[in-house]
């Protein structure tokens, strides 16, 4: 299992919200510098999100700009989602040097764009089921509900070319709540790609009991900004 610390971009920044709501949570300044950070711990890979990509329905040229220096300057592998929902800004992503995309709300509707953007782009691709507290779908930056369960949307994905799941929690995210591991565990069986988990992680028992629910990544932030995680603890995932 493989940790990916994340960094979320706002308007250039490097923030990291509590169930996405804007103003809330943190402010960690220069997204290279923390970059530099992460990389010089041995982190492969980092998590990227675009929240102003996905409060609009398109990535932010400016948070892309950011993403591809950090691909091309630091030299660590971007898995990168917010706001890609056309086959151009899927393109575009992937031209900064993302090698793996989260598709959210534009799968929903349209599975077979998950096909669209495996057969288009040399990405990775792995379909977002973002959950909330009653097992429904969240979309559109976690401002909408969608009438999809996360097992409906299961099957719908088990359908397509996507490479995998990535899976939220939203309810914790940001929380420091823990993960609902029986509802991992539930996803996990339904998964056959990769399985990459968000939400809630706040210690290295919650790590480990990931890891032994076979999820082959965890995305993490709160924790180690806050440092109920420390980095070199971490690192022993990376």
């Amino acid at each position: 299992m493989k940790l990916l610390p994340s960094i979320d971009l706002e308007a250039g920044e490097a923030v990291k919200r509590v169930r996405g709501v804007r103003g809330t949570g943190l402010r960690l300044g220069d997204p290279l510098a923390l970059a530099e950070r992460i990389a010089s711990y041995g982190f492969k890979w980092i998590h990227v999100v675009d929240l102003d990509g996905a409060e609009k329905g398109a990535p932010s040229p400016w948070n892309l700009s950011i993403v591809e220096k950090i691909a091309n300057d630091i030299g660590v592998s971007i898995e990168f989602g917010g706001g890609i929902r056309s086959i151009e800004a899927a393109i575009e992503a992937c031209s900064k040097g993302v090698r793996r995309l989260v598709i959210g709300s534009a799968w929903f509707h349209s599975p077979g764009f998950l096909d669209d953007v495996v057969d288009t782009t040399g990405c990775q691709v792995l379909a977002a089921v973002e959950e909330d507290s009653d097992g429904r779908l969240l979309s559109r930056g976690w401002r909408e509900k969608e009438r999809l369960s996360t097992m409906e949307a299961l099957r719908l994905i088990a359908s397509t070319k996507a490479d995998g799941v990535f899976y939220t929690q939203v309810w914790v995210e940001g929380s420091l709540g823990g993960p609902s591991f029986e509802r991992v565990r539930n996803v996990r069986k339904e998964v056959k790609g990769l399985l990459i988990y968000s939400g809630g992680v706040s210690s290295i028992a919650d790590l480990e009991a990931l890891e032994a629910l076979r999820v082959d990544g965890v995305v993490v932030g709160m924790a180690l900004y806050s440092g109920k995680i420390s980095w070199e603890e971490a690192a022993r995932y990376a």
